[in-house]
């Protein structure tokens, strides 16, 4: 019997979790402000993705099964923008991966990602090309950095908590192998 009510509850709390962030992300009322820009848990968030190069290392330290990656198409083109930032001339020397990384069936974030496929190994290039393996755990080998460009803060209209803009850069000699552009959702502030 106790262990029936046990699991009864947490099946409740579980269900009144899923409903909240469903209100938070339909744009509903934030009474207690916890994702205004200045909030605790924003600064917080962003502090932890500021200190660690893997955006999805950040997000898999708040959640007990592996993150999946649900690779979404394709449809903004690389700008001179993106070249001057990853150092490169032409469009043909840039691939672009679009992704929503999930915590079970939770989207936690949507990110793009232009990299320089040249700057990483032929082993990296298929993982990326062919898998849903997380791009920080796939180039984890080159050690790289992140050096952030840019945080905004779309307003909970748009259903984005922050949105970051960043390079990462190849350890070994500081080059940019990427540009991500990543969506935050509340669910990723949530332990």
């Amino acid at each position: 019997m106790t262990r029936t009510t046990a699991t009864t509850t947490k099946v409740v709390a579980k269900l009144l979790f899923a409903v909240l962030l469903a209100a938070l992300m339909n744009g509903c009322s934030d009474p207690e402000g916890i994702f205004a820009p200045d909030s605790a848990a924003v600064r917080a968030f962003r502090a932890r993705l500021d200190s660690h190069p893997s955006a999805t290392a950040v997000l898999q330290s708040r959640c007990q099964s592996p993150i999946r990656v649900l690779r979404l198409s394709v449809d903004r083109p690389v700008t001179e923008d993106i070249l001057s930032l990853l150092q490169v001339t032409e469009t043909h020397q840039v691939n672009t991966r679009r992704v929503r990384l999930l915590c079970g069936e939770t989207v936690l974030s949507d990110a793009w990602n232009w990299y320089v496929p040249e700057r990483l190994s032929p082993a990296m290039n298929t993982l990326l090309e062919q898998t849903d393996t997380p791009f920080g755990r796939v180039v984890q080998q080159t050690a790289f950095r992140r050096e952030r460009l840019e945080t905004r803060f779309p307003g909970k209209d748009s259903g984005i908590v922050l949105e970051n803009r960043a390079l990462l850069r190849r350890g070994a000699d500081d080059a940019p192998i990427s540009l991500v552009v990543e969506d935050y959702l509340p669910a990723a502030l949530r332990p």
